[in-house]
């Protein structure tokens, strides 16, 4: 889920964190947090330039609005204000005078089926690697500058979210990192054009920005992290902003995956694969 908001600086108090609980719902990650130290449950989003807060959440939580602005998101653009100076604290870390987006969060409770009050986006994975295993469960924070497990990548950015090389189809491509991707792989209209999928009807799909149709399509192969998947289902995303490929949860679930976005780099470590 792109979003485009301008951001400040976040300083990040970190201290090394055990593993803790991830709560998997409809593919979505979720974990515990406190935004001006009011407790809550936080849709984890890698794939969000920006920290989003519920209106009606931002007012228990003392965040007064700000600059009102557009953003961009999954199904389109949606009016919001900018507010600064926030506390954002989970995993161990501590991310002091944020600028975050408060926005209606209504078409997320409706894509995920989950009350959602704040997503917490690439922020925490600039203050530090985060390694999420989505099989086990579990996620943590580690020391700023640790090496995950695994093979290391290198990351590169589009339009506020850290994309790595894959081979999709035998064509190189660039995929959006995207733990708040619940769904399956999107590809961009432009890259779908080139590679020519078998199609298999349409979907709704939508996020920020509302609801959405798109085509759904058959990627032959996709290579990533050291495993090659077939067959793979995958969503054709309309909007001219969308990156090569976006990676969520469908496939990143058969790694551990560790991202440093600060550092631009990320282990994948794959995990045995399940018996049929």
């Amino acid at each position: 889920m792109t979003r485009s908001a301008v951001l400040s600086v976040a300083l990040a108090l970190a201290t090394p964190a055990a593993a803790e609980p991830l709560r998997l719902v409809n593919g979505r990650l979720f974990i515990d947090a406190k935004v001006n130290g009011v407790k809550t449950e936080a849709l984890l989003d890698s794939g969000a330039e920006a920290t989003l807060v519920d209106p009606l959440f931002a007012a228990r939580a003392a965040i007064a609005p700000g600059e009102a602005l557009t953003i961009k998101g999954a199904g389109g653009t949606q009016p919001a204000h900018l507010a600064s100076g926030v506390t954002v604290e989970a995993l161990g870390q501590r991310l002091a005078r944020l600028d975050v987006v408060l926005v209606d969060l209504g078409s997320i409770r409706w894509l995920v089926g989950h009350p959602t009050r704040v997503v917490i986006g690439r922020e925490l994975f600039d203050a530090a690697p985060v390694e999420v295993n989505i099989a086990a469960r579990t996620v943590r924070a580690l020391v700023p500058g640790a090496a995950g497990r695994g093979v290391a990548q290198a990351l590169t950015p589009h339009a506020g979210i850290e994309a790595l090389a894959v081979t999709v189809n035998g064509v190189s491509a660039a995929a959006e990192l995207d733990f708040g991707n619940g769904t399956e792989v999107k590809v961009s209209r432009t890259m779908a054009d080139r590679l020519k999928p078998k199609r298999l009807g349409r979907v709704e799909g939508g996020g920020i920005g509302g609801r959405i149709s798109r085509e759904r399509v058959s990627l032959a192969e996709l290579r990533i992290g050291g495993r090659t998947f077939r067959d793979v289902p995958a969503q054709v995303d309309p909007l001219p902003n969308a990156g090569e490929l976006n990676i969520g949860t469908s496939i990143l679930r058969h790694f551990i995956v560790t991202a440093d976005f600060g550092h631009h780099r990320v282990w994948l470590q794959p995990l045995a694969r399940e018996k049929k």
